[in-house]
């Protein structure tokens, strides 16, 4: 289907062009503010109060880290509800499997029917479904070496050199 909106490449990011050069000749005033308003300010989505309290647990792990590189926002929600439900889904069966393993039978990995035959387990399916989820949703949020490869944090404002304990120790002996 040639013309059709998903034809050629997708536009480069105004940010990229200005790194890697304005082969467009478009205007820089025109590349800056394009920069500009195409930046939506990272905010901490509400916590969902259905997550599980494993997923709430990850939750909380994540949103501060992506909040300061500034690749979550409000709206980010039931993307960042579904990995963190995935996470937790992946934890859950992963335990569960190693509790089965325990034993000789090694049967959270291995299903063997009265035949003889050998399946992979339900458990094992449900935690690779789990694991497929969780990668999927946490490419969104960088949560990958390649996704971060395309992800770019906000700048963030050079900080005082020493937080307040190092600062206060660092006064006694400097001042």
């Amino acid at each position: 289907m040639a013309g059709n909106s998903n034809s050629g490449r997708s536009a480069k990011p105004s940010f990229l062009k200005v790194i890697e050069g304005n082969a467009g000749k478009k205007s820089a005033s025109d590349l800056l503010r394009d920069i500009e308003t195409q930046t939506v300010g990272a905010a901490e989505p509400p916590m969902p109060d259905y997550l599980s309290p494993a997923a709430q647990e990850e939750w909380s792990r994540v949103v501060p880290d992506l909040l300061v590189l500034g690749w979550v926002h409000q709206l980010d929600m039931m993307a960042l509800a579904s990995y963190c439900e995935a996470v937790a889904d992946w934890r859950r069966f992963r335990q569960l499997i190693a509790k089965k393993n325990a034993g000789q039978d090694e049967s959270g990995d291995v299903q063997t029917y009265s035949t003889g035959a050998k399946q992979i387990s339900v458990w094992r399916q449900l935690a690779n479904d789990a694991e497929k989820r969780a990668n999927a949703a946490g490419a969104l949020f960088g949560m990958s070496p390649l996704a971060r490869r395309n992800m770019k944090a906000a700048p963030q404002p050079q900080g005082e050199l020493f937080t307040n304990e190092p600062k206060a120790a660092a006064s006694r002996y400097f001042t």
